[in-house]
């Protein structure tokens, strides 16, 4: 896909600011060149490198970009980058916006890094998308391009990871044996060796497994489950006693089971069926 046009620079407008990310400027450098920036750069950016090789220096440290890597900048941090196997081919966009920090934050990216992305084409062709978008004379251009924006962070945090480390794609297809097992049998007892057969690994490497690819202890994503089932029935089966529901979703305290859906939902699994049977009439 290639880009017959210059870089975009956008008017930031009410509209604009109004958003929870923007789109500030676009555009790809053939070859990029050297550039130094004491005081950083106001918003954030992503410089996905296509071919060549260049260096990033931050924080007294010197990274190598090379394709298959990007850049992730934070708003305001010193840096400098350059080629070193020229042409450093790059595309690029910076972005901004009320909620963009917050986001990237709970996705785990917290500041300014490097990141190695497993597959790189989906990215190249949101970025190529957005590209398009920003150069079009489509009246709510902005919209479509904030929707882009989410797509490129979504899918940073779906294939890329820190240099030398796994994506998160990688985790969760090795972590997919032990979810489909947890879908198949949610009704059932589970255990953690239950789990780490399926996964041919220790319990204490599942656990770390769950908790790197979800953010979350096994039996807390059990439960997750449990309850999205209970809640399924709940709403299916407006006649069913809420032991034998219980029991289908597998818990075998009646008592528990309305416990952990109370703590977890703020209301009884009664109160929640009911809620949802009034919506209906």
């Amino acid at each position: 896909m290639e880009i017959r046009y210059g870089n975009v620079y956008m008017t930031i407008t009410d509209l604009e600011k109004k958003l929870p990310v923007y789109l500030t400027c676009v555009g790809k450098w053939s070859n990029q060149y050297p550039l130094e920036r004491a005081d950083g750069f106001p918003d954030y950016q992503w410089i996905q490198c296509t071919s060549g090789q260049g260096i990033l220096e931050m924080n007294g440290q010197k990274y190598t970009v090379e394709a298959g890597q990007g850049m992730l900048l934070f708003p305001d941090v010193p840096h400098r980058y350059y080629p070193q196997i020229e042409p450093w081919e790059v595309r690029w966009m910076a972005f901004n916006g009320t909620y963009v920090g917050e986001m990237l934050r709970s996705l785990e990216f917290n500041s300014s890094r490097i990141i190695t992305v497993a597959s790189p084409d989906p990215l190249l062709k949101h970025l190529y998308e957005l590209h398009t978008t920003a150069h079009s004379t489509e009246p709510l251009k902005s919209v479509k391009c904030s929707s882009i924006i989410y797509t490129v962070i979504v899918d940073l945090y779906r294939y890329g990871t820190n240099v030398d480390l796994r994506s998160k794609q990688q985790y969760f297809e090795q972590l997919s044996p032990a979810l489909r097992f947890i879908e198949s049998h949610y009704n059932e007892a589970i255990t953690l060796n239950d789990l780490a057969s399926r996964l041919s690994v220790s319990p204490q490497h599942t656990c770390v497994l769950f908790q790197m690819t979800l953010g979350l202890r096994p039996f807390e994503y059990i439960t997750g489950v449990r309850l999205s089932k209970a809640k399924e029935l709940l709403h299916r089966e407006p006649n069913l006693d809420i032991g034998e529901l219980a029991g289908k979703v597998g818990y075998e305290s009646t008592s528990y089971f309305i416990k952990v859906f109370k703590r977890i939902e703020g209301v009884t699994p009664g109160d929640f069926r009911k809620r949802f049977h009034n919506r209906r009439e």
